[in-house]
């Protein structure tokens, strides 16, 4: 007789609830049996693979620096690593101490005027040996040419003020640097520029914090060129037909150069209060800032941005 559903149940063995207990015995015990085979696995696993013994105190703290006394080198740091070094430090002084204050800035502007001086001797010694130069036949070194030429241009200085009353003055203006120093100085002025484009731009930025320090005196160069003198061709670039038809038939490099080193003698006559003109810079800043961003011939062309961008707020 087949089995009834009640007669199946009767057969079933009764179900048997499993004790979570036991469960979590066994996951207990697992875990431990993970841990001692992960141990055991660690300890044998790094005695047979690594290369040597490790100190632990090695491992955790570095050997101490072993510090190396300083080495003579010659002189070669700027001015602007000159101003990171503090006073005391320099001069072996006490802060505070008398006279530490003049004594360092005496000290920097001596080495400052040395190293400047030295670069532009070593430029101009570098140019003694160009065979470019050759047919002009200067008969003294260059750098002694050119010095003797700027002492002729700032001591004949251009027409500043005054310069639309009349077209002789404006003609005269015109003609200036073919005046006063001639037509071949001005080929061979011109040649330079061309020749050593890549070095130009230094050579004027030393130039101008050399005439900016104003006490340099050294053997190794010799130009003296005084704030007033450059401030009458700063006006005469800036501020008149004349210097203005001059600079547009340079070429462009040459002209932001000039515009942009006016641009800096100009502020500091007006710092002094030499601007004896009037000479107004605000309308000429932004002016040059958009001919320098616009242009691809300058190497720092980024540093003067920032200087005339800070100029410009100077001037707001």
């Amino acid at each position: 007789m087949p089995d009834t559903p009640d007669t199946e149940k009767q057969k079933r063995p009764p179900s048997r609830k499993k004790d979570p207990g036991q469960f979590r015995s066994i996951f207990i015990i697992s875990i431990l049996i993970l841990a001692v085979m992960g141990a055991v696995f660690f300890f044998f696993g790094r005695s047979e693979h690594k290369p040597g013994p490790v100190t632990p105190v090695e491992r955790q703290v570095p050997a101490p620096a072993i510090t190396k006394p300083p080495q003579t080198r010659p002189e070669t740091a700027g001015p602007a690593a000159e101003a990171q070094v503090p006073a005391a430090t320099r001069q072996g002084e006490k802060p505070g101490g008398p006279g530490a204050a003049t004594a360092v800035a005496v000290d920097n502007q001596a080495k400052q005027c040395r190293q400047l001086a030295g670069n532009l001797h070593h430029f101009f010694s570098y140019l003694d040996q160009q065979e470019y130069l050759r047919p002009f036949d200067l008969k003294v070194s260059s750098q002694a040419y050119f010095i003797a030429l700027a002492a002729k241009l700032l001591n004949n200085p251009p027409i500043v003020s005054g310069e639309s009353n009349d077209l002789y003055t404006m003609l005269k203006n015109m003609a200036h640097f073919f005046r006063v120093i001639g037509r071949d100085n001005i080929l061979l002025i011109k040649t330079i520029l061309d020749r050593e484009r890549d070095k130009i731009e230094d050579v004027a930025a030393e130039l101008y914090q050399w005439t900016a320090i104003g006490a340099c005196g050294n053997e190794q160069f010799k130009l003296k060129a005084p704030l007033p003198q450059l401030y009458e061709y700063a006006g005469f670039f800036l501020n008149t037909m004349g210097g203005r038809s001059y600079l547009f038939r340079r070429d462009s490099r040459s002209r932001l150069l000039v515009d942009y080193y006016a641009i800096l003698i100009i502020d500091r006559a007006n710092s002094k209060q030499l601007n004896k003109y009037g000479i107004d810079i605000r309308p000429i800043i932004p002016r040059l800032i958009q001919d320098i961003k616009s242009s691809n011939q300058l190497i720092y062309k980024e540093k003067y941005l920032d200087h005339l961008y800070d100029l410009q707020v100077k001037y707001q």
